[in-house]
């Protein structure tokens, strides 16, 4: 039995049942990158930062687009295989809309008085660093499942992103998930820019120990590049403050080991601890 994806556009971005090439290409392109991550989560049983389709996968996750409909503009999605594909999007959408049909707006501090929080914590002892390899290891069900949510999710978002252009006016689209089941996903701009909220939301994690050598650094921009020694990953390094900046300069250019603590940026509620980004928060010692 087939499954599908389904794009029914409706409103001001619809003329005569048709919408533009940009917004079909667009809705496209991401709605397969939705499928691709999917894929590559229930192919690996995870899904990291910068995880890649090798050739080989394309035929599994391909999905055949049929003649769009009226009634609107309805683009369908078709796969004779990809049912555990839709079910695995349906399970990253679906609790992202439920937090969308929520009352309530979601409030955080902000990521630099995270950091600062961060740091008041560590010295009072409320909390301790904990290895690098230690993150790697243990890095908990739920951020294994969250990463890969987060990541099925961005796609979804900028799908959306067209609903959310005033270019687009009063617009509406509603995404149909057909699998194991049935399910109706509406947005209009409203919903969309709720749920862009709440998937881009960040929040500074628990504190980590990391051995590092710095490879750049932008002053203006507060951030920079160095390589992880425990894994040769480069990640990318981001500092609250320039006094924090101050710090890590001195490493820049040479090969001395930065041992320093830093704090994973999460983001709804995933992060990735072999590449993802991170905050300065101190040096060791």
């Amino acid at each position: 039995m087939s499954s599908s994806l389904t794009l029914h556009f409706d409103g001001d971005i619809v003329s005569n049942h048709f919408v533009s090439a940009r917004t079909l290409g667009r809705s496209l392109v991401h709605t397969q990158n939705a499928v691709d991550r999917a894929f590559l989560d229930l192919k690996y049983g995870n899904l990291w930062k910068h995880a890649r389709m090798k050739a080989d996968d394309y035929h599994a996750a391909d999905f055949i687009a049929l003649y769009p409909e009226e009634g609107g503009f309805v683009q369908k999605l078709l796969s004779d295989s990809g049912k555990v594909i839709v079910d695995r999007i349906s399970s990253a959408l679906g609790p992202a809309m439920d937090r969308v049909l929520q009352e309530g707006d979601e409030v955080s501090d902000s990521l630099q008085q995270q950091v600062s929080n961060r740091k008041n914590q560590i010295e009072k002892g409320i909390i301790e660093p904990s290895s690098f390899q230690y993150i790697v290891d243990n890095p908990g069900q739920h951020v294994v499942r969250s990463y890969a949510d987060r990541s099925i999710n961005r796609e979804i978002d900028q799908v959306l992103s067209m609903i959310r252009s005033r270019n687009s006016g009063e617009s509406v689209l509603e995404i149909t998930t057909e699998g194991s089941k049935t399910e109706n996903y509406q947005f209009n701009r409203f919903r969309s820019e709720r749920f862009h909220s709440i998937i881009s939301k960040r929040q500074v994690g628990e504190p980590v120990v990391y051995v590092a050598r710095v490879r750049q650094l932008d002053r203006q921009l507060l951030n920079g590049k160095i390589v992880n020694q425990e894994n040769d990953k480069t990640l990318t390094i981001r500092f609250a403050d320039d006094s924090d900046f101050v710090k890590a300069h001195p490493y820049l250019g040479n090969n001395d080991e930065m041992v320093f603590i830093g704090a994973p940026i999460i983001e709804y509620g995933a992060f990735d601890p072999n590449a993802g980004d991170i905050y300065f928060i101190d040096l060791v010692g």
